[in-house]
């Protein structure tokens, strides 16, 4: 069989922009894909793995699951830099973040370059291209942006249809599809406010894991050789422990991460 060079791949986190995407590719409302490719950090909810088995069975072209590694275990073995926050006398920062490139990004590419039959440190081939197709909506907008490597185009056809969220909700309804559950490491340290409502009101035991990590990296310095020994790490924004959060507390001057709600596959990028 002739080595295809051109492929139409969807990076699939699995929440509500790109199961519609995937749907609406299954509805032949967009051209088709030669494949999806999930990357599992292994700390998603029970509920989107749930999910991801129903998109697999629900769709026609192959959902492929890849995976780096544990993320969270690897984080103290092997220190994977989390973008935990930082207080230290009395100053602020967040860590740099490589888990998305590392977890996320990374084994998504090398799916892709192993459907392209490429061997590690093969030279891509002259008339090779990837249109990555990416679940942000128009409302996302800012999140778009060229991709590094040369022979792949991230293309947003969510955009390209002028739907944002909410309409990708509607569609999903008017389908007769569950609006899927929000998807992201239970533990992230970009979890939104609303987010972390969610765990601790609907996942009660991924909000207690994440109080018991929260006091685990108190004093965590992994490969952070500039942190000082008087820092502190915390998995929320406001820097104090996961426990003591008033999570109805309003005060503007209490600053809170805005981020999306859904991973996507590609956290944030």
């Amino acid at each position: 069989m002739k080595q295809k060079n051109n492929l139409r791949v969807l990076s699939l986190g699995a929440g509500v922009q790109s199961t519609t995407l995937a749907l609406m590719i299954e509805h032949k409302l967009i051209k088709p894909i030669d494949f999806a490719v999930f990357a599992d950090t292994k700390h998603e909810t029970d509920d989107t793995y749930k999910h991801l088995e129903f998109l697999i069975k629900k769709c026609s072209f192959p959902i492929k699951i890849v995976c780096a590694g544990d993320l969270l275990e690897d984080t103290f073995k092997k220190n994977i830099d989390i973008p935990f926050h930082i207080m230290d006398q009395g100053k602020g920062a967040i860590i740099r973040r490589q888990c998305t490139n590392t977890y996320k990004i990374k084994p998504v590419y090398q799916e892709i370059r192993k459907a392209l039959k490429l061997k590690k440190g093969e030279r891509i081939k002259k008339g090779i291209s990837v249109d990555l197709l990416m679940g942000i909506s128009l409302d996302e907008i800012v999140r778009t942006k060229t991709n590094p490597i040369k022979w792949f185009k991230n293309t947003y056809p969510l955009i390209d249809v002028k739907m944002r969220r909410s309409d990708c909700k509607k569609w999903l309804q008017d389908n007769d599809y569950i609006i899927p559950p929000r998807s992201a490491c239970w533990f992230c340290p970009y979890n939104s406010k609303d987010r972390w409502i969610d765990l601790k009101k609907n996942y009660p035991n991924y909000f207690t894991k994440a109080i018991e990590l929260d006091e685990r990296i108190r004093n965590y310095k992994g490969s952070y050789n500039t942190i000082n020994d008087t820092a502190k790490l915390f998995l929320h924004s406001r820097k104090k422990p996961l426990k003591d959060i008033d999570f109805e507390n309003k005060n503007p001057d209490q600053m809170e991460f805005s981020e999306l709600d859904e991973c996507e596959g590609v956290c944030f990028i």
